[in-house]
Formats: structure tokens, sequence, C-alpha cells
């Protein structure tokens, strides 16, 4: 597993690349995660075990862009 460039936590920008969906329903995808796991901010880690993806996926896709 690769190291993550930048922040540890997942933001609406990453969804929207990880995904390919539109800003807005990245962040209604992340507010809807924030309360389904009762917290503030979402870790990647987080964000891949709850989706069920492979974190080196998405680690890959987001280091082109940070």
């Amino acid at each position: 597993m690769e190291n993550l460039k930048g922040s540890v936590y997942i933001t609406p920008k990453d969804i929207q690349l990880i995904v390919g969906c539109h800003i807005t329903t990245a962040r209604i995808e992340l507010a809807t995660l924030r309360n389904v796991l009762a917290k503030e901010r979402i870790t990647v880690a987080e964000y891949c075990k709850y989706w069920k993806t492979d974190i080196n996926d998405v680690l890959d896709c987001l280091n082109k862009y940070r």
C-alpha cells in the first residue's frame, strides 16, 4: 500500500474524482457517510471500508491529483 499525498481526510472533490459524479452528489454522499458513522471528518480508509472499495485503487486515483 502506498502513502496518500496530502490530508488523510476525504473531501467532496476526492469523492468526485473516485466516483466520477457531480460535486453536489459528492457532497451529499459525504454528508450521508458522516451521519451514518456519526463523525465530523471521514478518512480515506474509512470511506474505502464503508464502500468496500480497494484502498490501493483509491490511493492511485487520488495521488494523481493531490
